[in-house]
């Protein structure tokens, strides 16, 4: 016998071999898939004998060996996790059987189980082995629910892993429920995920655009979202910085104010006896007058240009109830740091 013909031999045999493998890789999914359908039946049957006979779901998931339902009484009420294994219901404790969409409307993620008929299911078995090269496929769990994003309506979802290489590689199949229509998971993927990273470069634009205010220039216009949005109690203090504004009630009541435009009320009230309780009117003080005093706090401290930047502000009412004062002063240097006092009008009165 020639070389060449033991070769085709040992080729042939080897072709036959992995056709074998095969047929019997196909011949135990269809076992498996009836199994499946044989436990589904026993898990409707359990259903229906504890809880009625058409019980109300908002969740449905089972395999060859294992069922688990989220049941409601009512269609508003709270749901049950239930799961029935190996013939018998067993405890929930450490497990978890979690809606697709949680806060969507009761009205739209309840179903009967009736509705998800066996005759159905088969169907969509069928059709997935019907495709030569997935015919081996292990077709569980079986998972019924309703879908938010990107979906937004009621899903038939079937765990899938391929035999079809050594990989075994996992995946689902995704059906629109009331029609049977096949929805494309990774397209519908691609479309959140597309939709998000817009969404995460637009939040990175804005917090770019945020990081970029410059709050002492804004003074006015939040002086007055804060007697829009706080309330109209008068102020013994309003300390001003680049990045942050901080509102002090006569009550103590302390009120920050933040690039990302929100008010944020503190845990802790004002304390110290610095300030005057009565408050001031804020109609009293020249606040577009701002960029002028840090001209004149520099030049009456000597500072540096370099130092323009870093200036802050604390506008006043002393504790003796004298009149309010604005106070610049200068973040880039250790305490003392130089600073210097205005009136409210905008005159010099101290500096250091």
């Amino acid at each position: 016998m020639t070389r060449a013909v033991l070769w085709l031999l040992l080729v042939l045999a080897t072709s036959a071999g992995a056709q074998d493998t095969r047929t019997v890789q196909v011949r135990e999914a269809q076992r498996t898939d009836e199994r499946t359908f044989a436990y589904y039946a026993q898990f409707r049957a359990a259903l229906i004998a504890r809880f009625g006979a058409d019980p109300l779901l908002s969740m449905l998931k089972f395999d060859e060996q294992e069922g688990q339902a989220l049941v409601h009484a009512t269609p508003g009420g709270p749901a049950e996790h239930v799961i029935f294994q190996t013939g018998k219901w067993i405890s929930t404790d450490g497990r978890q059987l979690k809606p697709w969409a949680p806060d969507a409307d009761p009205n739209v993620t309840r179903f009967r189980l009736s509705a998800v008929r066996e005759a159905m299911l088969r169907e969509r078995f069928r059709a997935h082995r019907a495709q030569a090269s997935k015919a081996a496929d292990y077709l569980s769990p079986v998972t019924v629910g309703y879908f938010g994003t990107p979906f937004n309506r009621m899903v038939l979802e079937i765990g899938v892993v391929s035999m079809a290489s050594a990989a075994f590689k996992m995946s689902v199949i995704a059906f629109d429920f009331a029609t049977g229509q096949q929805l494309d998971v990774d397209a519908a993927m691609a479309q959140v995920r597309s939709q998000r990273e817009a969404e995460q470069a637009k939040r990175t634009a804005a917090m770019k655009e945020t990081s970029r205010r410059d709050l002492r220039n804004e003074v006015p216009a939040i002086l007055a979202a804060y007697r829009r949005d706080v309330g109209a109690a008068r102020l013994m203090g309003i300390w001003i910085a680049r990045d942050k504004i901080t509102f002090i009630q006569g009550d103590g009541v302390m009120t920050d104010y933040e690039r990302m435009g929100a008010f944020r009320k503190r845990d802790s009230k004002y304390d110290s006896v610095w300030m005057c309780r009565e408050g001031f009117d804020e109609r009293d003080v020249d606040w577009s007058g701002f960029p002028t005093l840090v001209e004149k706090a520099m030049l009456a401290g000597s500072l540096d240009e370099e130092d323009r930047e870093h200036a802050q502000f604390k506008v006043e009412r002393p504790r003796e109830c004298e009149p309010v004062t604005i106070e610049v002063t200068f973040a880039n240097y250790k305490s003392p740091a130089p600073y210097s006092v205005f009136d409210a009008r905008g005159r010099l009165v101290r500096t250091r």
